[in-house]
């Protein structure tokens, strides 16, 4: 009787422990501005927005750990968009770590990005960029590159837990814009402008994250990269608030969301987002406990067996 206690105790931890898995893993950066199309190069350095592009990506770069370093651009389709990509990735100290850019536009060549078939995917990738929509940005991206981007959410989480990093600007005002980030976030809101009138187009305020995130970048310069055009709301888990901009009655909307790395976020729990788990593919964690605790219960049987014997 005490075994099958035993037993139903450890199988009532594995599930509890499976029912707590970490979502995010790799470094994140979301956000509601289109700093592509407002910033630009000069003398070899990277001014408003563009600067503000390059101190995300030397952000993101130390914090990925699946071993890859290719910063990846899906949808950046020449143009304003492509330049500040480049030029983001070229001015950066990612380059003198043995960094590298690729950039996907064809249908065929994203799909492949997601489901593996393609020679440049998820598996050989460190960081997933995704540039503002056409709509804001010339060469941003398109709602026929989005389609696709949005049917692999779950990979884009599974990517992200495995360790690489994910850089994304405004995609609120495509129809279609975003349809992904609730595979990383269930709880999360985004609010856009839609193509109205864009919110407070000169202010925007890093917070005390913000400038530790973003080392050189003040106020005056991130303001300089606008107007913004999306905002967050509801449950960002372990994702910290960067760089916020004044909504209804000046109250501070939250405009770039970053963090995650090191700070996974804990789904299940109260409070917290429900977990987007494939529920026919088991937690590695989990098989870990569960063999760990047969083999701990195979070893008080046979101490059991032993003492009886010798009784």
């Amino acid at each position: 009787m005490k075994i099958q206690r035993f037993l139903f105790a450890l199988a009532t931890s594995v599930f509890a422990a499976s029912a707590a898995v970490p979502v995010v893993a790799g470094p994140i950066i979301i956000a509601g501005t289109d700093a592509d199309d407002h910033g630009f190069a000069s003398g070899g350095v990277n001014e408003t927005g563009w600067f503000f592009m390059q101190r995300a990506f030397e952000n993101l770069a130390p914090a990925v750990s699946n071993g890859n370093k290719v910063a990846v651009c899906i949808g950046c389709n020449g143009s304003q968009a492509q330049s500040a990509f480049d030029s983001a990735v070229a001015l950066s100290s990612l380059v003198g770590s043995g960094w590298s850019t690729a950039n996907l536009t064809s249908l065929a060549d994203i799909s492949g990005f997601f489901d593996g078939t393609g020679s440049r995917n998820t598996g050989n990738s460190g960081i997933l960029y995704m540039p503002t929509v056409s709509s804001n940005v010339g060469g941003g991206i398109n709602d026929s590159q989005l389609g696709i981007v949005n049917g692999f959410g779950s990979v884009i989480n599974n990517f992200i837990i495995a360790g690489g990093g994910l850089f994304t600007q405004e995609q609120a005002n495509s129809g279609i814009g975003y349809g992904w980030l609730t595979s990383l976030l269930p709880g999360i809101s985004v609010n856009g402008d839609n193509n109205g009138s864009p919110f407070n187009a000169s202010s925007l305020t890093l917070t005390p994250a913000g400038t530790a995130a973003f080392p050189g970048l003040t106020d005056s310069i991130i303001s300089a990269a606008t107007p913004w055009h999306a905002y967050f709301t509801g449950n960002f888990g372990s994702l910290t608030t960067l760089v916020t901009g004044p909504i209804a009655n000046n109250a501070p909307g939250s405009v770039v969301l970053g963090g995650g790395a090191g700070g996974a976020i804990i789904c299940g729990t109260p409070g917290a987002p429900a977990c987007p788990v494939d529920p026919t593919v088991p937690e590695p964690s989990s098989w870990v406990m569960l063999i760990a605790g047969f083999g701990l219960v195979g070893t008080m049987m046979r101490r059991r067996h032993i003492a009886t014997v010798a009784a």
